[in-house]
């Protein structure tokens, strides 16, 4: 009998947990994210969405998962929230501006480590918080996040340009050092070939003088051998005639 008092007590204390409708859930699960703890608000959200999707599931499931930094499980959530839709702009506007802060926290991330696509993520991030802008044109933070990530899109952009220039150029510089290299190797190539050509012709003796160079030292030679004969002659007739004419 007293089992039986226990299980029936048990089964009333179940009924207005099990009679909960699929927003009073989601006013618990608010309640357990306020207090910080986000597991215990994600398992209400999931209840509520079980009984009925909505916007306002999704939406704050989304920001229990940011809170545990699952920044990629919440987009998926945001995406699935603004597939449901809601009649409230301010509520459309904060899903997009939620959306825009993960891809510029994706594109600080992938910007910082020189990794990633930084560009793509703040293009993303820009793209968001002008959804939200056209929901909510007065959202003074979104606005601000807006500039902050059209700020960094162009910086990374001009990085990335310039990364490509700086390549261009080392390649180019690489290339005109390889043909200064081999232009230096065919010029050394050249002057060992000379070398070795002028190493294997004998050099001419200083004594030894051509055949034409002789000749010419020849007919010089006897050249001045019959002018000083003549000089020879001349001053014999010279004395024949002055002793001829003396005797």
């Amino acid at each position: 009998m007293r089992r039986l008092i226990v299980s029936l007590l048990w089964g009333l204390l179940m009924l207005p947990v099990m009679a909960q409708s699929a927003r009073d859930l989601v006013r618990l699960g608010n309640r357990a994210y306020r207090a910080g703890q986000y597991d215990q608000a994600e398992t209400y959200y999931f209840k509520s969405l079980a009984k009925e999707p909505s916007f306002e599931a999704y939406y704050n499931l989304g920001n229990a998962y940011v809170m545990q930094q699952k920044d990629s499980t919440a987009f998926e959530n945001y995406l699935r929230a603004d597939s449901i839709g809601t009649q409230d702009p301010l509520r459309k506007a904060r899903n997009f501006h939620n959306m825009g802060n993960i891809w510029y926290a994706q594109g600080m991330g992938a910007s910082r480590q020189q990794g990633g696509d930084a560009v793509g993520a703040f293009q993303n991030a820009v793209n968001y918080y002008k959804s939200s802008l056209r929901c909510n044109p007065a959202d003074n933070e979104t606005r601000y996040n807006l500039a902050m990530a059209q700020y960094q899109l162009k910086k990374n952009q001009d990085q990335q340009q310039n990364g490509g220039n700086d390549n261009q150029q080392k390649e180019q510089q690489d290339k005109q050092q390889q043909q200064k290299q081999e232009q230096q190797q065919q010029d050394q190539q050249k002057k060992d070939e000379e070398k070795q050509q002028n190493q294997q012709q004998p050099e001419p003796k200083k004594d030894e003088m051509s055949d034409q160079a002789a000749e010419q030292l020849l007919n010089s030679a006897q050249q001045d051998e019959k002018g000083v004969q003549r000089k020879v002659n001349k001053k014999q007739n010279y004395q024949r005639r002055s002793l001829e004419k003396d005797w």
